[in-house]
C-alpha cells in the first residue's frame, strides 16, 4: 500500500510524524526485516523505528521506502498474559522460496517432520499460482506455479492442521531458518463454559471501548441466530473490524454451532492477515502474548487450555449430534429393520454400514481415527 507522505503522516499523528517520514528517505531499508539464516552469512536484526500508532488497529507502525513510494508496516505487539497456554493457533499460511530450484514437493516432505501429509489431492491454481493441491482431507493446500511468483510455494493450514501440529517451536524456527514470510495466523480462545467469554460479554465490551485498540471504536457484523438473543439455539458470531485492514476478530456460539442447542462453550477469534504487517516468526510459541496484545478487553487471559481438550470436546458435541440427528431420520427405520430381521442386530448394522466419517465430525477425524474412545459416552461418564 503506498500513500501520499504528508498525509500519511498526519493521519497518524501530525505535523511531528511528517518529519519523521521524511527522515525515513535517508534510507532504503527492506519492507520486510531479515533473519539469521542456517548456512548463510549472518544478518544483523534491524530494530524497527515507529512512526505512530495506525487509527485503525492500534499496531505501531513504520514508514519506510519501496523504491519511489512510501510505505507502511505494521508490527504486532505482544503483552505477558496473566499465565500462558490460554492461546492456540487455528490457522497459518506462509509463503517460501525453496532452495535449488526445488518447488511444492519439497516444501511437503519438509512440512511432513511437523504433521501428517497424506491423500494429496491435485487441482487447478489458487491464490494467483498456476497449480495447488489439497492434503489431509481438509488440513491445508499448497499452492505453486506461475511466471510472476518467481519460485515461490504457498502452503496453509486451517483448524484441523494446526491441530496435528505439536512441535510448534520447531516449525517456528524452520520458518525462520528458511526465510519463510507468514502470510496469515489465526490465533483462538476457548471458554468451554462461557464464564469469561460469551457474546453478551463481547457486547458489552465492544460498548465500552473494550475493541478500541487504535483509539476508534471498530466496526461491527453480527451473523446467525441474533433474533432469538439468548434463546439462539444455532449460535451467534460477532464480527469485530474490517478484514481489510488485516485483523479481525470473531466471538462466536461454538458449541451450539456443533450442534448442541444448550451448549455454552464460546470461541474467541482474532485473525492476522500480512497486509502491510509484519507477522513474527514467534507468534507460534507465544500464542498467548499476541492474543492477549489483540484489544484491551483480552488482557484477562488466565485460564490454561490445549489443542487436545478443544479437538475432543469439539468432536465429541459433534458426534453426540450426529447420533442425534441419525435418530431423527433413521430411527424408525432402524426400529422397523429390527422386526423385519428378526432382531438381527448385526444383519441390520451390515444393511446400513457406510464407509467414511459423517461431515461434522470429519474435521477431527486424524484426531478420532487416533483414539476413537474419545467419543465413548460410558468413558465420558455419560450414557448414550
Amino acid at each position: 500500500m503506498s500513500f501520499s507522505e504528508d498525509g500519511f503522516a498526519q493521519s497518524l499523528g501530525g505535523a511531528a510524524l511528517a518529519g519523521q517520514a521524511g527522515a525515513a528517505r535517508a534510507s532504503d531499508a527492506p519492507i520486510i526485516p531479515r533473519v539469521v539464516t542456517t548456512g548463510r552469512k549472518k544478518d544483523v536484526k534491524r530494530q524497527p523505528h515507529y512512526a505512530g500508532n495506525d487509527p485503525e488497529t492500534g499496531e505501531p507502525v513504520e514508514l519506510l521506502h519501496n523504491g519511489s513510494k512510501l510505505v507502511m508496516l505494521r508490527h504486532m505487539e505482544p503483552v505477558e498474559p496473566l499465565r500462558e497456554g490460554v492461546a492456540l493457533v487455528d490457522a497459518l499460511a506462509f509463503s517460501i522460496v525453496p532452495p535449488d530450484e526445488k518447488s511444492y514437493d519439497w516444501v511437503l516432505s519438509e512440512m511432513a517432520q511437523f504433521l501428517e501429509i497424506s491423500d494429496l489431492q491435485h487441482r487447478k491454481g489458487l491464490f494467483g499460482f498456476r497449480f495447488s493441491a489439497r492434503f489431509g482431507d481438509g488440513a491445508g493446500i499448497v499452492a505453486w506455479g506461475g511466471e510472476s511468483q518467481r519460485g515461490r510455494v504457498y502452503f496453509s493450514l486451517m483448524g484441523k492442521g494446526c491441530s496435528m501440529v505439536t512441535r510448534w517451536a520447531d516449525l517456528a524456527l524452520w520458518l525462520e531458518q528458511h526465510r519463510a514470510a507468514i502470510k496469515r495466523a489465526d490465533l483462538a480462545y476457548d471458554d468451554f463454559a462461557g464464564r469469561l467469554v460469551s457474546i453478551a460479554w463481547a457486547i458489552d465490551q465492544y460498548r465500552a471501548g473494550g475493541f478500541n485498540a487504535g483509539g476508534r471504536k471498530p466496526i461491527h457484523t453480527c451473523y446467525g441466530d441474533w433474533l432469538e438473543g439468548e434463546s439462539s439455539t444455532k449460535g451467534r458470531t460477532l464480527g469485530i473490524g474490517n478484514r481489510a485492514s488485516g485483523k479481525y476478530a470473531r466471538i462466536y456460539e461454538k458449541g451450539k454451532q456443533l450442534g448442541d442447542a444448550s451448549n455454552p462453550w464460546t470461541r474467541m477469534e482474532v485473525e492476522w492477515r500480512a497486509e502491510d504487517r509484519f507477522i513474527p516468526y514467534d507468534i507460534l510459541t507465544r500464542p498467548s502474548h499476541y492474543l492477549a496484545g489483540a484489544y484491551p478487553c483480552l488482557a484477562f487471559l488466565s485460564e490454561e487450555q490445549s489443542i487436545i481438550k478443544t479437538v475432543t470436546n469439539a468432536a465429541q458435541i459433534a458426534f453426540d449430534a450426529a447420533v442425534e440427528n441419525a435418530k431423527q431420520h433413521c430411527g424408525k427405520l432402524v426400529n422397523l429393520m429390527m422386526q423385519v430381521m428378526q432382531g438381527d442386530y448385526v444383519a441390520v448394522v451390515e444393511k446400513l454400514l457406510r464407509p467414511g466419517i459423517p461431515a461434522r465430525i470429519d474435521p477431527y477425524s486424524y484426531h478420532v481415527k487416533n483414539d476413537p474412545a474419545m467419543l465413548d459416552w460410558e468413558l465420558r461418564g455419560g450414557t448414550a
